[in-house]
């Protein structure tokens, strides 16, 4: 059995066991019921005979399309944000390009939007709908090694699974570090996270795509193509649909330490002290380094990691940070997988609101509204604001003029938290008025430039803050690449007016 049919079976074997059927549209004169749930019956026989009998469907006609009424469809259609559940009316399951191909074509007969899933973390759901059709790549997860150490990954391969196979090869792809993310949404949109600022945002490292259009054309991408150019940074299911990515990877580290360093019953003033002191050195440390400054309510953490040999100016943030916090601890890890799933995150549906807040070259970029934001923080137990550390390879010239990622220059991006759980409506409400409020205090402030793969319903100016003076160029590729507008959501890129 080859590896994209074990990673197939995989995956239909969990959806067997979460326990519903498929049917094929234009293909049966009734639909598959699911069958009724009965733990008596879980049987292993049982479950392989209808493993077999899905994969069969699936193999035979290169995608089964589910409705409301197969009897889990509400499972299928849940995404990891349990606050914008949205109900599309199909869910096409692909399992290659030629079924994408199909899918698409079906979905402009019907008339229908069509959003595409890989990982289904998009914070506003964007890659799901209400009425119309998804494309979901989950059994397009497999992970194919090529000449020189390239690497051919599936859209839907999150990234513990890629870091699982890429790691004991003693090898690297610049990722996130969120462990159920799919490597398409983080890939189309920029994708950083540890390892960026040494060798570059995820799309920087993308060499060629296998993409099937919005006009149902299918294209094998690598050079200098128009195309390609779009989908690092801003094909976040805007022309279509990436269904294979070939990138380069790097030699792994050795080791992958941290520093962590907390402070608590903060208030506004020493907040802010922290943050200064914290912006001071982060832009002195080099490049296998990262940093994040998380402020969560009165609770600060900050997150400093690196990969070679310490260097003194990471010496000295540690030593310029400890003085004003109230606890430190470092540590070496020499298992540089075993590191990494430390920060893997929650990796079940959960109730939240995560957006940008911003790119910054400097402190001074925020100082005119940076005392009004803390003290909402401080002030609401719950929330968070972040701020990580960009820069180093990812403002490297040659990347700008490969890609569309248009924020090359700056040297921070932020972003805004909060979380809750079900049935906590108050909390809710008011953890998103504080989320508007901080919002309109950096837009009127000028921090106008936002992270794509991190967007907010509630960002005016959309177009500019996330693609920059990018946005016109994207609407030319978009007439060519998807001139019915097939693929749409609140802020795809529009046609050309």
């Amino acid at each position: 059995m080859s590896q994209l049919q074990e990673d197939r079976r995989r995956i239909i074997k969990t959806l067997v066991l979460a326990g519903f059927g498929v049917h094929l549209i234009g293909c049966s004169s009734e639909p598959e019921k699911a069958p009724k749930e009965n733990p008596a019956k879980k049987k292993s026989v049982e479950t392989e005979k209808r493993v077999e009998e899905i994969e069969e469907q699936i193999s035979s006609t290169n995608v089964v399309y589910l409705t409301k009424e197969d009897e889990q469809f509400d499972s299928l259609a849940t995404y990891f944000n349990k606050h914008t559940q949205k109900s599309p009316a199909i869910i096409a399951l692909v399992s290659n390009t030629e079924g994408v191909a199909e899918a698409i074509a079906y979905a402009k007969e019907q008339g229908l939007p069509v959003s595409v899933k890989s990982g289904g973390h998009s914070f506003e759901q964007f890659s799901s709908n209400n009425g119309g059709l998804v494309i979901n790549l989950s059994l397009l997860n497999t992970v194919e090694w090529k000449d020189d150490n390239e690497v051919e990954i599936g859209p839907a391969c999150l990234l513990k699974e890629m870091y699982d196979e890429l790691l004991p090869k003693k090898r690297i792809l610049p990722a996130g570090s969120c462990g159920t993310v799919g490597v398409g949404g983080l890939t189309l949109g920029g994708g950083y996270g540890f390892f960026a600022r040494k060798y570059g945002l995820t799309c920087d490292n993308l060499l060629g795509v296998t993409f099937v259009d919005g006009n149902g054309k299918i294209h094998e991408l690598s050079g200098n193509n128009e195309l390609l150019w779009a989908l690092r940074g801003g094909g976040n299911g805007n022309f279509g649909v990436a269904t294979s990515f070939r990138f380069k990877t790097h030699p792994a580290p050795n080791h992958f330490s941290y520093t962590r360093l907390k402070a608590k019953q903060l208030d506004r003033e020493r907040a802010r002290t922290l943050l200064e002191t914290w912006f001071e050195n982060a832009h002195q440390l080099p490049e296998d380094c990262f940093s994040a400054f998380v402020l969560n309510g009165k609770s600060l953490t900050i997150l400093i990691t690196h990969f070679e040999t310490a260097s003194p100016k990471l010496k000295e943030m540690v030593d310029a940070l400890t003085e004003l916090c109230d606890s430190v601890t470092s540590k070496r890890n020499s298992d540089v997988a075993g590191a990494l799933k430390n920060y893997y995150g929650i990796q079940h549906p959960i109730y939240f609101k995560n957006a940008s807040a911003g790119y910054y070259s400097t402190f001074s970029d925020i100082e005119g509204c940076i005392d009004e934001v803390l003290e909402k923080v401080v002030s609401t137990p719950g929330l968070i604001y972040q701020v990580n550390t960009l820069g180093g390879a990812i403002n490297k010239p040659e990347y700008t003029e490969k890609s569309s990622y248009p924020h090359r220059s700056y040297h921070y991006l932020s972003e805004l938290q909060s979380y809750w759980n079900e049935g906590q409506d108050t909390k809710r409400d008011r953890y998103l008025t504080e989320f508007e409020a901080i919002q309109h205090l950096f837009y009127e402030n000028g921090n106008r430039a936002q992270y794509r793969n991190y967007p907010s319903i509630g960002f005016k100016d959309w177009e500019s803050a996330y693609f920059g003076e990018n946005y016109e160029r994207l609407q030319a590729i978009k007439q060519t690449y998807d001139s019915n507008n097939t693929f749409r959501y609140p802020q795809s890129v529009k046609l050309p007016e």
